[in-house]
C-alpha cells in the first residue's frame, strides 16, 4: 500500500498547493460538505471526538478525520463513529496513487486528501477536521469556509516548524480562521488570546464567555455544570478524566451553540447525550490485563504541557499515594529531558520500550538521562514494546506516557 511506503513526517513541506492543485483536478471535494476546523497544541483531538459525538447525537451524518491513529490508519477516517473499511481505503488509496505523484503529495497531504474525497462521496452534512500539525499550512486548512474554527490549547511545542514563542505559534495555529467563522478557544494566555482576536472579533474564550462549575471528578468520571450569556446546563457527564478534559467538553458545548446560529438543531439532550458517549482512546485510559492482575493507564501527554496535564490529573488519583512503575518513549523534537526531571520524581521504577519508530528518542540516551534524577538499577530497557509485561510485577499499576506511537504499540500488544 502507498502509505506503507512513506514516513509521515518525510517530505514534509510547508504550503497547500501541492493539495490545492490535487483536489482541484478530482473536483474539489473539500467544498462539498460543511465542516469544523480544529487547531491547538493539546486537547484537539479530545474536542474533536466530543463535538462529533454531540453532533451524530442529533442526528446529523458526521464525518470525522483525526491523526495520529493508535492502531490502524483506518482509524483516522470514521463517519458516524465507524472507520472507513480497509478494502475501501484501500481502493481509494490505490485509484488516486499515480495522480498523488504526479501532485508530489506528502504522506499527510494524500491521507487528507482521500478523507476529504471519502466524505464527499458519502455525502455527509458536517465533518470534524482536526489539523495535523499547526494550521495556517497544515493539509487540512484547505478548507474555504468552515461553521466553528477552533483553538484547544497554545504551547511550546513543533517549535522547529512552528516557532519559537507563543505568540508565533498562536499566530500558526489561528491560521485557521476564515471571515465568516465562529472561533471558539480553549483556556489560552493573554499573549496567544491577542494574536486570536487581531484574526477574528468573533470569539467564545473558556473562562471569559463559558466556563465550568461544580465539577465533581471520580475514577470513572466526571460531572460538570456549563455556564454562559446564552445557556446554562446543568449535570454535564464525561468518561473522560482529568480537568483538561472538563474544559475539552466546554469548548465543545460552546461549539454547538455556535452551530446554532448557522442553521443546526442542536438540543441540550444532544449535548448531554454525546459528551457522556464520548471516548478518547490514550486518553488517561484505564486498562485492566487481568492474566497479570497488572491495572495499567495509558496516556499520550507527548509533551511537557500535556505531561504536567496528566501529573496533575494523576496526584488527584489515589494512584499517587505511592510511586508507580512508569513506561515512557518520546519523539526526538520534544523536551525529553524536561519531561524526564518530571517523570521520575513519581517513579519507583523506569520501563523505556524500543517503539520501531525513527523519530524516537533512543532508548540508551533515555536511560542517561533518567539516571539523573533515579538510581540506574530501576530503570530498564527492553528492546520490545511485548517485553514491557515481562517486567510489571502482579499485582501492579503503571502508567505509560510520553507518545501516542506507545500507546499504540501497547493496546496492539493488549489487543494481540
Amino acid at each position: 500500500m502507498f502509505f506503507q511506503q512513506l514516513e509521515e513526517y518525510k517530505l514534509m513541506k510547508p504550503g497547500l498547493l501541492r493539495i490545492k492543485n490535487f483536489l482541484k483536478s478530482t473536483g474539489n471535494p473539500q467544498d462539498k460538505f460543511k465542516s469544523i476546523h480544529i487547531a491547538g497544541t493539546n486537547g484537539k483531538g479530545s474536542v474533536s471526538n466530543f463535538v462529533s459525538e454531540i453532533l451524530q447525537s442529533a442526528g446529523y451524518k458526521t464525518a470525522f478525520y483525526c491523526s495520529p491513529h493508535l492502531i490502524d490508519i483506518t482509524e483516522r477516517i470514521k463517519i458516524n463513529g465507524q472507520n472507513i473499511g480497509k478494502k475501501v481505503f484501500f481502493n481509494y488509496s490505490k485509484k488516486y496513487l499515480q495522480k498523488a505523484a504526479e501532485y508530489k503529495l506528502s504522506y499527510f497531504e494524500y491521507l487528507t486528501a482521500i478523507a476529504f474525497t471519502y466524505f464527499a462521496d458519502l455525502k455527509v452534512d458536517v465533518a470534524v477536521v482536526e489539523t495535523g500539525l499547526g494550521g495556517r499550512f497544515d493539509a487540512t486548512n484547505i478548507i474555504k469556509n468552515p461553521l466553528v474554527c477552533v483553538i484547544t490549547s497554545i504551547a511550546k511545542d513543533h517549535q522547529e516548524i512552528l516557532g519559537k514563542s507563543i505568540k508565533e505559534i498562536a499566530f500558526e495555529k489561528a491560521g485557521i480562521i476564515k471571515k465568516k467563522s465562529l472561533v471558539v478557544c480553549g483556556d489560552l494566555s493573554g499573549a496567544a488570546c491577542k494574536i486570536i482576536k487581531s484574526k477574528s472579533k468573533d470569539v467564545c474564550f473558556f473562562n471569559r464567555n463559558f466556563k465550568a462549575e461544580n465539577i465533581e471528578s471520580g475514577i470513572c468520571g466526571q460531572k460538570f455544570d456549563y455556564i454562559s450569556q446564552e445557556a446554562d446546563i446543568k449535570d454535564i457527564k464525561i468518561k473522560m478524566l482529568g480537568r483538561h478534559q472538563i474544559i475539552n467538553a466546554s469548548v465543545a458545548v460552546c461549539v454547538s451553540f455556535g452551530l446554532n446560529k448557522k442553521g443546526f438543531l442542536i438540543r441540550e439532550d444532544d449535548i448531554k447525550h454525546g459528551l457522556a458517549s464520548a471516548f478518547w482512546a490514550g486518553r488517561f485510559e484505564i486498562r485492566e490485563i487481568k492474566s497479570k492482575k497488572v491495572k495499567l493507564i495509558l496516556d499520550g501527554a507527548h509533551n511537557t504541557e500535556g505531561l504536567n496535564v496528566f501529573i496533575e490529573t494523576f496526584k488527584k488519583m489515589h494512584f499517587a499515594k505511592s510511586k508507580k512503575t512508569f513506561i515512557f518513549s518520546v519523539m526526538k523534537e520534544k523536551n525529553y529531558k524536561a519531561m524526564a526531571k518530571l517523570i521520575a520524581s513519581f517513579a519507583k521504577k523506569i520501563i523505556l520500550p524500543h517503539i520501531g519508530n525513527i523519530r524516537a528518542v533512543d532508548t540508551e540516551i533515555l536511560k542517561n538521562e533518567f539516571s539523573k534524577h533515579i538510581a540506574a538499577d530501576r530503570i530498564v530497557t527492553v528492546e520490545t514494546v511485548k517485553e514491557i509485561f515481562e517486567n510489571l510485577k502482579t499485582p501492579e499499576t503503571a502508567f505509560a506516557v510520553g507518545s501516542l506511537y506507545l500507546v499504540g504499540e501497547i493496546l496492539k500488544n493488549i489487543k494481540n
